[in-house]
Parts: C-alpha cells; sequence; structure tokens
C-alpha cells in the first residue's frame, strides 16, 4: 500500500506536458496492442481505441470485450493503471481551469478582447460607468485597470480584469491597449488636491499618447478632469476628450435653477432610460443636413449635431461630409429604425 501511495505522489508531481504525452501514448498503444491480441473482436484501431477510452474512463460499456487470457490480462492492466492515469488527469485538467480562473479574477493574465473599452481607476464614477455601458450595450467587452483592489471589481462576462499600476506600459499593454476601441481614464478618489490628481491622470494620458505615436496608432483618450484650469495640458498631449464633473455640475445646477425640469432632460440623455444619445453615420441618400434632418424626423430621432459641432441647425443646407459622425436623439426603437 505505502509502495502504491509513494507512486501515485510521484505520478501526480510529474511535469504536465511529459504527463499529457504519457497518457496519450498510453491510450494510443493500448488502442494498438488490444487490436494486434484480438484482431477478431477488434475489428480495428478504432475499435481498439473505442474499448480503450470507455475502459479507463468508466467501467466499460459491455459492447465490446477481450475474450483470450491475453486480451484480459491485458485489461486488469489497464483497469489498474488507465484508470488511475486518466483519474489524475482529469485532476489536472479541473486544476488547470481552476487557476486559470483564479489568474484571470485577479488580473494577471494577458487580454486576448479587441475592439473593447478600457476603463483606468476603478472609481465610483468608473462603477456607474461600467453599469451603464453593460445596461446600455449587450456587446462591448470593458476591460478595467486598477491597482488598488486585488480582484475584478465586478464577475460579468463581458467584463476582464487587469492589476497593475495604468502608468505601466506592460500594463497597459496586457489590456490589449492597440487593439482597443477607447480609453477612459477616471481620476483617482485617493487625493482631494486637483492638481494631484490631475497630474496623476495626465501622466497615464501622456504614457498612451506615446505608446500610440510609437506605434503610428490614434489612440482615442477621454479623460476625467477634476479642475478645468488643467484642460490644456491635456490638449497638448492630445487628448481627444476631456470630462470635468465638478464644472458640469455646477453649470447643470445654474440651469435647473434658471429653467426648471432641465436637469431630468439631461439625466435622460445621459442614461439608458427614456430617449438617449445616439451616433450614427452618414446614409447615401443624405446630401445635406436637411435631408438627414427630415429622414430622421420621419423616424422619430432628432438631429442635433455633427460630432461636436452644434452649429449644423444654421446651416442645414449644406453637405454632409463623408465622414460625419452625426449625433441625434430618440428611444431605442427609433434608434433601430435608424440604423437598420
Amino acid at each position: 500500500m505505502i509502495f502504491f501511495r509513494n507512486l501515485f505522489v510521484k505520478v501526480v508531481r510529474l511535469n504536465n506536458w511529459f504527463f499529457i504525452l504519457a497518457t496519450l501514448t498510453l491510450v494510443l498503444a493500448s488502442s494498438y496492442f488490444i487490436y494486434y491480441l484480438e484482431p477478431d473482436t477488434f475489428v480495428s484501431p478504432f475499435e481498439g481505441l473505442w474499448w480503450t477510452m470507455t475502459t479507463v474512463t468508466t467501467v466499460g460499456y459491455g459492447d465490446i470485450s477481450p475474450v483470450t487470457v491475453a486480451g484480459k490480462v491485458f485489461a486488469m492492466f489497464l483497469y489498474i493503471v488507465g484508470i488511475g492515469l486518466m483519474t489524475i488527469f482529469i485532476g489536472k485538467a479541473i486544476d488547470f481551469l481552476s487557476i486559470r480562473k483564479r489568474l484571470k479574477e485577479e488580473g494577471k493574465l494577458d487580454i486576448t478582447t479587441e475592439d473593447h473599452i478600457i476603463l483606468i481607476n476603478w472609481t465610483k464614477k468608473a462603477s456607474i460607468t461600467l453599469d451603464e455601458i453593460l445596461r446600455t450595450f449587450r456587446n462591448v467587452r470593458i476591460v478595467v485597470i486598477d491597482e488598488s483592489v486585488n480582484k475584478t471589481p465586478l464577475l460579468h462576462e463581458q467584463v476582464e480584469f487587469v492589476s497593475g499600476n495604468p502608468a505601466n506600459r506592460d500594463v497597459l499593454m496586457q489590456a490589449n491597449l492597440l487593439k482597443s476601441k477607447s480609453v477612459m481614464i477616471f481620476s483617482p478618489e485617493d487625493t482631494t488636491i486637483s492638481s494631484q490628481a490631475d497630474g496623476q491622470t495626465l501622466l497615464i494620458a501622456t504614457i498612451l499618447e506615446g505608446i500610440g505615436k510609437e506605434y503610428e496608432q490614434n489612440i482615442y483618450t477621454i479623460c476625467e478632469v477634476t479642475d478645468s484650469k488643467h484642460i490644456q495640458a491635456f490638449k497638448n498631449v492630445s487628448v481627444e476628450e476631456y470630462i470635468t464633473p465638478n464644472d458640469t455640475v455646477g453649470n447643470l445646477a445654474a440651469r435647473s435653477i434658471l429653467f426648471n425640469g432641465s436637469s431630468e432632460i439631461i439625466r435622460q440623455l445621459t442614461s439608458n432610460q427614456g430617449f438617449d444619445l445616439y451616433s450614427v453615420e452618414k446614409k447615401n441618400k443624405w446630401v445635406t443636413y436637411q435631408d438627414a434632418k427630415n429622414d430622421l424626423t420621419q423616424q422619430g430621432a432628432l438631429l442635433i449635431s455633427d460630432g461636436r459641432d452644434l452649429s449644423i441647425m444654421n446651416r442645414l443646407d449644406q453637405q454632409i461630409p463623408a465622414d460625419a459622425r452625426l449625433f441625434i436623439i430618440c428611444d431605442k426603437d427609433a434608434y433601430k429604425k435608424v440604423i437598420s
């Protein structure tokens, strides 16, 4: 008994690849050997493979079995050795999957997802953003990068996690940065000094844009800026968009006081409730902005801008550029009609 126990321990400690090779060799060799011993019973090597697999994984189906003494002796050998090896093989496979699952939750695996959104720094605003994206878009993949949490902040099939310093180039490449659709950098919550918070955000943005220039690829970067006075610094590193939550809240409060109910309109446009803000590409039948406006209105959508340009309503007779990105306000049903 002690001998078999020590042997079992040694087998378990074998190199995984060597163990897999040994198991496959045993299965294939046994398939041909039983065919060699009893060619009348096992009419082909495949029949031998079928019998071997049912023997080492179960007690066998009984549809085919050895009839000679030599075949039965070999079967007894396979019962002892084969079932033991297959049990260890299955155990190692389960261990591998368990370890991979743990490493994935701890953010230690390389991301292979493409066309995904990267959220940097896990904060309350990041949590709200992630929840809103998941509720609005069912096919979008999201990667969260953060060094303050030990495991993925949210277990979801669309969410992946990378643990590490987002200012580290290797961490960004681990998140498959070059294949991402866009990157949102949230201001850290561990500091109340705006210059320090924006400084950390700017550092990450600078590294991001540097990687993009190195590979001659545009990385669409959005930054949360706590102080609007720092926006010029972000412009200098070619950040595409910046969100100033403090100024936005103050301006929205002023509009709500002056124009009662305006905050509810903004809330709807920034959530998946009620009417929402969508982006659509130019259609061939839309020559001018007026054409687009009329067609969209018939489908229940309101044209408001071409990208950041809200002045198109004053020049509806102008032609729409081929690369225009038109923003509209509508509900989900109308949006489906527009893009269909």
